[in-house]
């Protein structure tokens, strides 16, 4: 298991399936491998350790013991989390933008779409039948909702 710790420490830290600590990476920074804020992390199904680096508008892909792969190509606005499909697909609701974009599983990006008057895009998941279901704030005092998309084709 693997936990972003990002208001605290800039860290990403990996658990046994006991919960026995293995390891930690990460420090604050806009450098690769450091963070701003690690938000969202998915396992791919390459095993790579995908890592929203929200407040440095980037993912960064590791290995799972640490070492950087690669930062993705495509610039976001402060990525919040994933959801990967069965084909693949990346979804990424953007933080700090309003947006959620959709992307390749080697960060090109496909699609994007939203509003950015909406800001603090904050969860994803997908069901079935391919349809998705994005966290999107209230007005200020409001409740968050919950957005669905439903998938054309």
């Amino acid at each position: 298991m693997f936990v972003t710790d990002g208001y605290g420490n800039a860290r990403v830290h990996k658990f046994a399936a006991d919960g026995t600590h293995l390891l930690s990476w990460g420090e604050p920074g806009p450098g690769p491998g450091q963070f701003s804020l690690p938000h969202g992390v998915w396992i791919d199904r390459h095993g790579r350790v995908l890592v929203c680096d929200r407040e440095n508008d980037r993912v960064q892909v590791f290995d799972q013991e640490g070492q950087l792969l690669r930062v993705w190509p495509t610039k976001l606005i402060g990525p919040a989390v994933f959801y990967v499909d069965a084909d693949d697909i990346v979804y990424i609701p953007e933080h700090n933008g309003g947006l959620l974009s959709v992307l390749t599983l080697e960060g090109d990006r496909l699609a994007q779409w939203g509003d950015p008057s909406f800001r603090s895009c904050h969860g994803i998941w997908g069901d079935s039948r391919g349809d998705l279901y994005v966290v999107r704030p209230g007005a200020w005092g409001r409740q968050r909702r919950v957005v669905k998309h439903v998938r054309v084709g």
